[in-house]
């Protein structure tokens, strides 16, 4: 079944003078999901939240939310009227506020009892109801960020915009911010753009995941999709570094397995897994180094070529020894 976007971006430029910072975007955001924009500084990214939220007027193509155009060439909302919440990594609390008034602020509509109600409702999904009467210099700044998140949400937006929202915080912090406060936006049933340069938390975290360089979107699909089938060598760098094997030092026993090539193949570090199946081809370790849970190896084939793996190993290998490896054909990539 096709998903029904809930926030839709078709063919958005964005100039300034001769600079294009945004080239011909189309993009769906879809109710209850998390997309994330992914790519380096520079690529366009917030340039492109700043054009949905109205902070800036696009050159040429139109933003839509659920078929009412809020940026096209004959109309522009401005951004109060657009019901886009924004979540920034500075916070932007108001200081003289407690954590539930910064909240209710947004809600001016409802009575002071549904007020009361939203406010407390949204502040427990967050975690942070028993902060309600802090204010922000009292306030870590993992409790501000939830504050800022649960003020987002309670005014129901259109659809909430977060560029780098997390990246400010500890580590031990942030993965606990982030899983509580996605969580609570897809409760909320908001479409959610994430930009983020983090290609961990964009495959950790995101329903969709669109990549962004030099203003264009080179592809869009969820983690899996790019991650085991990108379009280019730049979509997949963009998940981590890649290595190359040269099509004549592939073994003869992994060519009828492995990506077609009169070149070279890409691959991941964790396209080689320690095994001893039919396949099979052994290889001697040059160097090993420890990378957390797992040992990135320099190796050389029985053919004498290079080529570098990551794998959960034992303490019982160490430089010198041979081991038995086979590729994991769908993480090497023929572009």
């Amino acid at each position: 079944m096709t998903k029904q976007a809930s926030l839709t971006l078709k063919s958005l430029h964005k100039r300034y003078g001769k600079v294009t910072a945004v080239s011909d975007v189309s993009l769906d955001l879809h109710a209850g999901e998390i997309t994330a924009l992914l790519g380096p500084s520079g690529a366009g990214k917030s340039t492109l939240l700043r054009l949905i939220a109205g902070l800036e007027y696009p050159t040429s193509g139109e933003i839509s939310s659920n078929g009412q155009a809020l940026s096209s060439p004959k109309s522009m909302i401005p951004p109060e009227k657009r019901g886009i919440g924004l979540v920034f990594q500075d916070f932007a609390l108001f200081p003289n506020m407690t954590a539930a008034q910064n909240v209710s602020f947004g809600l001016k509509t409802l009575s002071k009892a549904e007020t009361s109600e939203v406010t407390a409702k949204w502040l427990d999904a967050l975690g942070i109801a028993h902060r309600s009467d802090a204010y922000p210099h009292q306030l870590s700044g993992g409790e501000q960020q939830r504050v800022a998140i649960a003020r987002a949400i309670a005014a129901k937006p259109t659809a909430i915009m977060m560029d780098e929202p997390f990246s400010g915080l500890d580590p031990d912090n942030r993965d606990a911010v982030r899983n509580v406060a996605l969580k609570a936006i897809r409760a909320a049933n908001i479409p959610a753009l994430l930009v983020t340069h983090d290609p961990e938390e964009a495959l950790a975290h995101a329903d969709q995941i669109a990549i962004l360089e030099n203003g264009h979107l080179l592809q869009t699909g969820t983690p899996d999709d790019l991650y085991t089938h990108p379009v280019s060598k730049t979509v997949a760098s963009a998940f981590g570094t890649l290595h190359t094997l040269n099509v004549s030092d592939i073994p003869d026993a992994w060519r009828s397995i492995l990506p077609k090539t009169t070149t070279t193949l890409f691959y991941r570090s964790e396209a080689f897994q320690i095994d001893v199946s039919e396949t099979a081809r052994t290889a001697k370790i040059e160097t090993m180094a420890r990378v957390g849970a797992t040992h990135r190896i320099d190796a050389t084939l029985e053919n004498g070529s290079a080529i570098t793996l990551t794998d959960v190993l034992g303490t019982e290998l160490q430089k010198g020894d041979t081991i038995s490896i086979t590729p994991r054909p769908s993480l090497f990539y023929a572009f």
